[in-house]
Parts: C-alpha cells; sequence; structure tokens
C-alpha cells in the first residue's frame, strides 16, 4: 500500500495540491492519506478525490476566505501604505481579536462545510487520518475518518488546524490546538495501518517532526527547496506560485529530475561529462584556476585535484552530486541570469541549447566582466553568483 503524507503549514498548504495535482497525471496512486492542520483539510479534500476543486480552492486563495478580514485592509499593512483613519479601524479590529480571545476563522469553517463531501471521504475506501491535540485532556490525538463521530468530519479538521492565534470552538466540550505541537508529519498514522511504501509533502511549517523508528521503509520526500512564505500569508500570488512549485518538485521527486530551481531530464551518460571536462584546453583551466587562486600546479591535475573540489565547495554540493550535477548547475546560474522559463521539463540538450541561444545576446556583458576578471582579486571583489557565472562562461563558451 502506499501513502500520502502532508506536513502542517498554514497557507503553505497550496504546494500539496500542487504536488498531488502531478502525482495524479503521473498515474501514482494513493491508498491512504494522513495530514497535520493544513495538511488534515487538503488530505480530506484528496481522499474524496476532489482535485480539481482542490486546485480551484487555493488557486484563488485570498486572506477573506480564511479569516474574518478585508483583504485591502491586509494589503495596505504589508505595503506600509496605511491612513489614519485606516489605523484607527485596525486598532479596533485588533482589540476585538483580543477580546474574543483569537483570530476568528468563521470564513474558512464555512469553506471548509462547502468544499468537504464527508460521505465522499468515508466511502472513499481510502484510510485517512488526522492529528490534533486536546487542551482539555493535555494529550495528543490521532485518530482515523473511522474514529470520527458521524457529521463532525469538519470539526475535527478544524481541530487539527487551530493555530494558537486562532479562536477555537469546543467539540463535545472539549478544547483542541493545531496538531504540529505533536507531529507536524504523521508518518506514523499510516505507518500503524501497516503502510511501508510513503510519500510526504513537505512544507517546512513550525511544529514538532516525531522520529519514526521502523526499518525498511521506502519513503520519497516532495520538499521545497526554497521558502514558501509565511504560515499565514493567504496571499493569492503566493499561494498560485507555492501551487506551481509544488507540482514541478514532485515531478523532480518521482521521476528524479536534475536541477536546483529547474527541472531537466537527466542524461544519465557520465562519461559526457567527463568529457565535457576533458575538453576543456589548457588556456581555460588556467583561466578558471586564477579565478579560483590555484595556480602553479600543472593544468590537468589542477581540474580534478583542486577545482573540481573547490567547485563543489562554492556550489554547496556534496561527494553524492557527480560531474553532470556540476555542469548543470553552472548552466542553472546562466539560464536565471538570462530569465529563461522556470517552470518547465527540460531535456539536457534543449536547456543548453536555450542557455546558447540567451548567450548570444548577452555576450557583450560577458566580454565586459572577463576583462575585470583578468584584472581585480575576483574572490575578493564579487559574490558568488558572479564567480559561478563566469567560470560557466568559460567552460561552456
Amino acid at each position: 500500500m502506499r501513502g500520502l503524507v502532508l506536513e502542517g503549514g498554514g497557507a503553505k498548504g497550496a504546494y500539496h495540491i500542487g504536488a498531488y495535482k502531478a502525482l495524479k497525471e503521473m498515474g501514482v496512486e494513493i491508498d491512504g492519506v494522513a495530514g497535520t492542520s493544513v495538511g488534515a483539510l487538503n488530505g480530506a479534500m484528496i481522499a474524496q478525490e476532489d482535485i480539481d476543486r482542490a486546485y480551484e480552492l487555493w488557486n484563488n486563495m485570498t486572506y477573506s476566505r480564511v479569516i474574518n478580514a478585508n483583504d485591502e485592509d491586509i494589503e495596505k499593512i504589508k505595503k506600509g501604505k496605511l491612513k489614519i483613519e485606516d489605523i484607527k479601524d485596525i486598532s479596533e479590529k485588533i482589540k476585538g481579536v483580543i477580546s474574543e480571545k483569537g483570530v476568528d476563522i468563521t470564513p474558512l469553517k464555512e469553506l471548509l462545510y462547502d468544499v468537504i463531501n464527508e460521505e465522499k471521504v468515508r466511502r472513499s475506501g481510502k484510510d485517512f487520518g488526522i492529528v490534533t491535540v486536546s487542551l482539555t485532556d493535555l494529550k495528543p490525538l490521532e485518530i482515523y475518518i473511522e474514529d470520527i463521530p458521524q457529521g463532525k468530519l469538519v470539526e475535527y479538521l478544524m481541530a487539527s488546524a487551530y493555530l494558537p492565534v486562532f479562536k477555537r470552538e469546543k467539540i463535545d466540550g472539549k478544547d483542541f490546538i493545531d496538531g504540529g505541537i505533536y507531529d507536524n508529519v504523521p508518518m506514523g498514522l499510516l505507518i500503524n495501518k501497516g503502510y511501508e511504501d510513503l510519500i510526504v509533502v513537505r512544507t517546512h511549517g513550525l511544529g514538532r517532526n516525531r522520529r519514526i523508528n521502523k526499518k525498511n521503509l521506502n519513503i520519497r520526500y516532495i520538499s521545497p527547496r526554497e521558502s514558501l512564505g509565511r504560515t499565514l500569508d493567504f496571499d493569492t500570488k503566493t499561494c498560485r506560485f507555492n501551487l506551481k512549485l509544488g507540482y514541478f518538485d514532485a515531478f523532480k521527486a518521482i521521476k528524479q529530475l536534475k536541477g536546483n530551481k529547474y527541472y531537466i531530464i537527466p542524461k544519465k551518460d557520465e562519461n559526457y561529462f567527463v568529457d565535457v571536462l576533458l575538453n576543456l584546453n589548457e588556456e581555460k583551466i588556467l583561466e578558471i584556476g586564477k579565478i579560483l587562486k590555484i595556480e602553479e600546479v600543472p593544468y590537468r591535475r589542477a581540474l580534478f585535484e583542486f577545482i573540481i573540489p573547490k567547485l563543489n565547495n562554492i556550489l554547496g554540493l556534496d561527494k553524492k552530486n557527480d560531474y553532470e550535477d556540476i555542469l548543470i548547475m553552472f548552466l542553472e546560474y546562466l539560464a536565471e541570469e538570462y530569465e529563461m522559463e522556470r517552470f518547465k521539463i527540460y531535456g539536457y540538450e534543449e536547456f543548453l541549447e536555450n542557455v546558447i541561444e540567451r548567450h548570444k545576446y548577452n555576450s557583450q556583458d560577458n566580454a565586459l566582466f572577463s576583462k575585470l576578471v583578468m584584472r581585480m582579486d575576483i574572490l575578493g571583489k564579487f559574490s558568488k553568483s558572479e564567480i559561478i557565472k563566469e567560470i560557466a562562461n568559460i567552460v561552456f563558451f
């Protein structure tokens, strides 16, 4: 059985739905879902097989769909464009939040009643589990759909997502808080059901990640390499970006694509990339050596014994990375500089050709930079990014 685990993270939850959309397109079947906080909310929509509705929800997300607030007021606060009358109005609202003991999330509750079909979740045939914490009993609650009383699924989903700043409602006289304070990545819920094949979608949200001690698990992570924003940043633009990022990161994880920010189908021919390096002439190797302050060493020896290890360090790579990783990362720096389309799956040759094509229109700037390199102590005067881009120019052009 294959399970899907969704980490909590508030507004970062758009990343889950982008990732699941990609999994569906790749034909990856899921037998069970477990989630905490927003992972529980998204997990319910996934369990009821309503990915299109979930995607639409996140694609059109606003603050006012989650909290009782005016979107225009929030934008003014974010941009620092408040007038005196705005400040007075917002001050009154803050007083209301304090008196009500938390931010009113009635809009979120109403939204969940609209999009969650409890009967579809129960009849889906999928295992579904969530995590919350009972403040009344002072203990965590790891529960499955079959443990939740009929008609109370939305209430328990809300209980899993009650961040400390939110106004909470009791369930049967008991008070609950966000499950992330106990287990924000609830793999255990599915492992306890016998799952050994897990896909875990990370958001790196605030919360506790409990250690899993069971061996012989096949765990694949879909994880962002950049920030997804703040926990309560329910901004439409941010959520749309995270949808797209989750979608392409899922392809990267499952199809084992190369690249840091870009998505590149691996060539799987190590000899090809070794040849690229071996074909660098003496002049180019000495020029790279000068940039990296590696001099007075025979150029072939300098390349493999000194230059490549130093480049690994500059690029933040380790021994697990190969020559393909090094050369692709160099190309990525140029691709980003030339503003190449990021959210696209490239073949290696296609990626290289696109970089070369754009390089033609930037050759004058590259030549000016190269002249500066010859005259100055580049390691002391230029940024890491500029150094990498200059070395990439030497290697590929």
